[in-house]
């Protein structure tokens, strides 16, 4: 970021958002007028039948829109998916940063390792954690920001290679993720249009995803330390930075509590996973058939509320820690600090709001799904085959990401065209899922519509030194290296997967 105070490209985010919500508007009133539509078919997940539909553009300045936009304004914020978990998440993060339990944590764990090395860390576990919803987004990149900065590092750097890392990682997590599960029905619901016997295994993918990880995280490591770090200002701490850190006896005392404490906490959630055993398993979803539905379906308590678990943990850990290093000296001390976890959240609230909207009101205009069935079709009718059609899937579906982030929706409406074209081409239907996970990775951080990018601007701005707030564009100026690398990247590995013929998974190959 620079330090200048000339007025900005994007300007201050909130205002950003109101011009990217009065644009939205404006198009759909032109799209509207000018007869904007597209046809596709999409798959119906319960009865895997296929279903034609009509899109059509939605005039945003009709008397039923500007109704809809107006009483649906406070459903729009409450329902805002970030919301809950961000409040969770600094509740838990907050305790354990005041009683400085997350301080001397970072500074061992940070201490014994290089800087490359630390950084690398953070990716990989910003990448694995997409298997957790949103774990990444509201607890990895504060946490990272304390740990960057407890080794007199700027923060910054460390939420920014997390953001990074978890948007980028989602879909390719070699461990079987929420996305995983949502996405191979309709994959083999799509093969089966081809061929009725088809079938796809849970693991489908997953020496494809074990290698994109390892890769993926050393090159997001490598351009975090060697672009964007140093083009980052110093960092100046609102306390004077400790070199040598000497753990005494009360914080020696304080982390045997909060480690005990933790360890019995962990123990109680793996017994509450456990089905079949005497008060177990009431984290997950009992109307799931295997444990792997049981633990990432949509009744799954384990799946939706992860955030609050770990959160609760960091609370104990946080208040443990307190009581035995005296960083807590009164009873009332605790709900002081819990109170004041939530101190500086005001301006993020309005930033949630005001995005929210420009969210719903982008949604009901309908140019998310026209883009991408309109994406789709020109796929279908240039009917390209080989390394041709997989890098055709790959940039448009990236394409299609900016303009509805919804990975679901999109392979559902995708999977029909996508899946044969690659079967018919002598490729298998796994190799399809796999290039439309990756298509994802490059534009996930591009995408005003993602809803978590909302919060890790608000992150940034809790850690930002300079009187001028982030815009858009300072964003933007930290997040495009690692796009266009990752894109060429897996350009690379996807190309080379296919020549090669190697396995993408148990039994399973790019090509027939």
């Amino acid at each position: 970021m620079e330090t200048s105070t000339e007025k900005r490209l994007f300007g201050n985010i909130i205002t950003t958002f109101l011009g990217l919500t009065l644009l939205v508007m404006i198009v759909s009133l032109i799209g509207n007028l000018l007869g904007w539509q597209a046809s596709f078919t999409r798959i119906n997940s319960i009865t895997g039948e296929l279903e034609k539909s009509v899109i059509a553009i939605s005039n945003l300045f009709s008397s039923t829109e500007i109704r809809a936009i107006i009483g649906n304004a406070m459903i729009n914020f409450v329902t805002f998916a970030p919301l809950g978990s961000f409040i969770i998440a600094l509740l838990g993060i907050g305790v354990a940063h005041k009683t400085e339990y997350l301080t001397v944590v970072s500074t061992i764990f940070g201490r014994r390792l290089s800087k490359f090395w630390l950084t690398f860390i953070i990716v990989l576990l910003a990448i694995i954690s997409n298997f957790a919803n949103d774990v990444g987004y509201v607890l990895l990149i504060p946490l990272s920001a304390i740990l960057f900065l407890a080794n007199n590092r700027n923060p910054l750097g460390g939420m920014i290679a997390t953001f990074v890392g978890v948007s980028a990682g989602q879909g390719i997590n070699f461990l079987f993720s929420s996305l995983s599960y949502g996405l191979t029905p309709y994959t083999e619901m799509a093969a089966g249009l081809t061929d009725d016997t088809y079938s796809i295994g849970s693991f489908n993918n997953v020496f494809f995803c074990i290698v994109g990880v390892i890769v993926l995280t050393f090159l997001i490591t490598y351009i975090t330390e060697k672009i964007v770090v140093p083009r980052l200002p110093k960092y100046k701490r609102d306390e004077e930075f400790v070199d040598e850190v000497v753990i005494a006896r009360k914080e020696r005392r304080g982390l045997v509590l909060a480690t005990i404490g933790s360890i019995i906490l962990t123990l109680l959630y793996i017994y509450l996973l456990i089905p079949g055993l005497p008060g177990s398993g009431l984290l997950l979803d009992s109307s799931g058939k295997t444990y792997i539905e049981m633990l990432l379906g949509s009744d799954s308590y384990f799946s939706s509320s992860i955030v609050f678990l770990i959160s609760i943990k960091l609370l104990l850990a946080g208040i443990l820690y307190g009581l035995g290093a005296k960083t807590i000296k009164g009873k009332n001390q605790v709900t002081n600090l819990i109170y004041s976890s939530l101190n500086n959240v005001g301006g993020m609230l309005v930033l949630i709001f005001i995005a929210s909207q420009f969210l719903a009101i982008f949604k009901r205009s309908n140019l998310g799904t026209l883009i991408t069935a309109t994406l789709i079709d020109l796929i279908k009718d240039l009917n390209f085959t080989s390394i041709p059609l997989i890098l055709l899937v790959l940039i448009f579906m990236g394409i299609s990401n900016i303009f509805l982030s919804s990975s679901i929706t999109k392979w559902a409406i995708a999977s029909p065209i996508v899946v044969p074209l690659f079967m018919n081409a002598n490729m298998t239907a796994e190799f399809a899922q796999a290039v439309f996970r990756v298509s994802e990775s490059a534009t996930n951080m591009l995408t005003p519509l993602l809803a978590y990018s909302v919060i890790f601007i608000g992150y940034l701005e809790m850690y930002n030194k300079n009187e001028r707030p982030i815009s858009f564009r300072d964003y933007y100026k930290m997040i495009w290296p690692y796009s266009l690398a990752i894109i060429l990247l897996w350009i690379f590995i996807l190309s080379t997967w296919y020549i090669i013929g190697l396995p993408i998974g148990f039994n399973v190959y790019p090509t027939v």
